[in-house]
């Protein structure tokens, strides 16, 4: 059982010996991620009240701010979304001059995705909120935790 504790699905004994996961700590690390998830929730909610955007919007742009370049089809598979429904949010947020589309790579018909100076602006608070919170988790758990954090936050996303 522990073997299959430790290792991928699929993946033969190439393991790192050292690296031994019980199940109650790969349980508590699903518990931290969730928790890390509310936090981020609320101070996210906390934006949604003073930007006037929905969950979807505010997310939407928080993915553009973070990832910009995307095109709308790139942007459609990261959100999980339909193709009217990223059409619809990046109308409502055009309309508010928040997003900037512009031509970019061999096709020109696809549209390159970044934030306007007024998206940047509305949301430099909720990313400075967050950036707060994140240094401030980093500053207490010591420098280590920076690269590991991130390997294991890189892997999940891949």
């Amino acid at each position: 059982m522990a073997s299959e504790v430790n290792q991928k699905t699929g993946e033969s004994a190439r393991v790192d010996p050292r690296l031994f996961l019980r199940e109650e700590e790969l349980d508590n690390g699903i518990a931290l991620l969730l928790a890390t998830e509310r936090i981020i929730s609320d101070i996210t909610r906390k934006a949604q009240r003073q930007t006037g955007l929905n969950a979807s919007g505010l997310r939407l742009l928080m993915t553009i701010r973070f990832e910009p370049g995307l095109t709308v089809s790139e942007l459609r598979d990261k959100m999980g979304a339909t193709t009217p429904t990223i059409a619809r949010i990046l109308g409502e947020l055009d309309r508010k001059n928040l997003v900037v589309k512009t031509q970019g790579g061999r096709d020109a018909r696809r549209r390159r995705l970044t934030l306007s100076d007024e998206g940047e602006q509305m949301l430099r608070p909720l990313v400075d909120k967050l950036r707060s919170a994140l240094r401030d988790a980093y500053r207490d758990a010591g420098a280590n935790a920076v690269s590991g954090t991130r390997a294991v936050l890189e892997a999940l996303t891949q």
